[in-house]
């Protein structure tokens, strides 16, 4: 289902920060790398550079039993990375976030955050935070609002090759106006967190549902870090109406908020099902 990814590798993470974020892709079931490098112009100092830079990546990944292949594209760096991505039918994108403020994105844009935003495919955003380099999954803190990117998300969480123990499932609601339409509220919360328990129940040691009540993106990072989760996944809604504009929202802004892995699965994605095309070419025209 993560068989095959799209790396993207930009001319400021170091080669150690992607090495590090592909050891951590393994968890997934992940054994084909695509790296993936576009720039809006590349002159011959750059491309020296980020050739070595690839070549380096790739060398050391192979070593760790990925199969790689290396793609350089000039364009609209977004697009450009989406569109390889796509050619090369693969089951997901993995991006090294670098830190940037949600005030900074909107005003002077963020490509990775573009990425994320245009994305019909899956997105892994690799965000480690300070000091810490583990490259194991064991905690997964799902956060679901209980709408149809259950039925997206959940195939993903119960995998056979998605490698954790435990799983956290969240619901962060907004308490009722009147305490009788609270209890009704949360009791139908509850009921359907037990719901997908036992749906996912026979892919982990455990699984323990956890319902409160707030912002949701202030809940998922508080939650995230109570937990010392490891990765936290949610669906990317992309219907209209309020409710999934929010939650699609939310969705956007974790990587700004948590200093923890995301999953995001876009409610648009299908599961991939292609099939290889063959041999690879390098994509960079002079």
């Amino acid at each position: 289902m993560l068989q095959k990814v799209a790396v993207k590798v930009s001319l400021k993470e170091t080669p150690a920060m992607i090495i590090n974020m592909i050891k951590f892709l393994g968890n997934f079931g992940t054994k084909e790398i695509h790296l993936l490098h576009a720039a809006s112009k590349i002159t011959s100092q750059q491309k020296t550079v980020i050739e070595k830079k690839l070549e380096k990546i790739s060398s050391e990944a192979i070593s760790l039993g990925y199969s790689v292949q290396i793609h350089i594209r000039r364009g609209h760096v977004p697009t450009s990375i989406i569109e390889m991505a796509e050619e090369k039918m693969v089951d997901y994108v993995a991006l090294h976030w670098m830190p940037k403020s949600v005030f900074g994105s909107a005003l002077f844009g963020n490509i990775d955050s573009d990425i994320l935003r245009l994305s019909n495919l899956p997105v892994f955003i690799h965000h480690p935070g300070l000091f810490k380099t583990e490259v194991t999954l064991e905690q997964v803190l799902y956060a679901t609002d209980f709408k149809y990117t259950d039925g997206v998300v959940l195939p993903y969480l119960v995998d056979s090759k998605f490698k954790a123990n435990r799983l956290y499932i969240l619901h962060v609601g907004a308490r009722a106006p009147d305490p009788v339409t609270e209890q009704s509220r949360r009791k139908r919360v509850l009921q359907s967190l037990n719901r997908l328990a036992k749906e996912c129940a026979h892919a982990y040691d455990i699984v323990e549902a956890i319902e409160t009540r707030g912002s949701a993106s202030k809940q998922i990072v508080k939650q995230a870090a109570a937990l010392d989760v490891d990765l936290i996944v949610v669906g990317k809604s992309e219907k209209p109406n309020a409710m999934s504009q929010v939650v699609g929202s939310t969705a956007e802004i974790l990587p700004h908020r948590t200093r923890c892995n995301i999953f995001i699965i876009p409610g648009l994605c299908s599961l991939s099902d292609y099939n290889s095309k063959g041999e690879d070419y390098n994509e960079f025209k002079k």
